[in-house]
């Protein structure tokens, strides 16, 4: 359940659990106290005041909560979309974005790699080597990416020591292992299905 993987991810498992708990008995009670006094004496006022830094406490804690949660959540919005698809070569972060058989490539960490600067990083100049459609924006974004046909038709055109290592990074780390797992998964569905219609 999406409520027990947040509370995994949280550094102290049992005390938010148990922050909770009291912070539930702790309503509970003061429902019933409120419901017990009915007027509004002065008996009943002073003793609301002893009770005003309790119930003060018990407000605190939903509000920290749900601060710290849009806070985490806040910090991954820009990434969510690339979230697990960070890939690291010669130290530098390389974006991928996986979509079916599609693979995108940020085009921007692409040009870090190989330290492209200036006119090696405009788009025009880069779409006339890989392609009108090598070189696009990622559906639902705003990030320019290589398509994989696109960052191999530019990658041909490069002749340096570390675009030959990027490209062959690119092949063995990312291309190939995600093919493997797509296939593995389309014959893994293909057996079930088969197992399926025999019953």
């Amino acid at each position: 359940m999406k409520w027990r993987a947040r509370l995994a991810e949280d550094p102290d498992v049992r005390l938010l659990r148990w922050g909770w708990l009291a912070w539930t008995v702790t309503a509970l009670l003061l429902l019933w106290a409120w419901w017990r006094s009915g007027t509004l004496d002065p008996t009943s006022m002073l003793a609301w005041t002893w009770v005003a830094p309790g119930i003060a406490l018990w407000l605190l804690w939903p509000l920290w909560r749900g601060a710290r949660a849009y806070w985490q959540w806040a910090r991954a919005q820009p990434i969510a979309e690339w979230h697990g698809s960070y890939f690291e070569f010669h130290g530098r972060q390389v974006r991928v974005l996986f979509d079916g058989d599609e693979i995108w490539i940020v085009a921007a960490d692409v040009f870090d790699a190989l330290a492209h600067t200036g006119r090696a990083r405009d788009p025009e100049r880069v779409r006339q080597i890989a392609g009108r459609d090598g070189l696009t924006l990622v559906p639902g974004t705003t990030r320019l990416a290589f398509t994989e046909r696109g960052l191999a038709a530019w990658m041909e055109r490069r002749t340096d020591r570390v675009a030959a290592e990027f490209g062959r990074w690119f092949e063995s780390q990312v291309a190939s292992p995600y093919r493997r797992r797509n296939a593995l998964a389309r014959e893994e569905a293909a057996t079930a299905s088969r197992a399926a219609r025999s019953f």
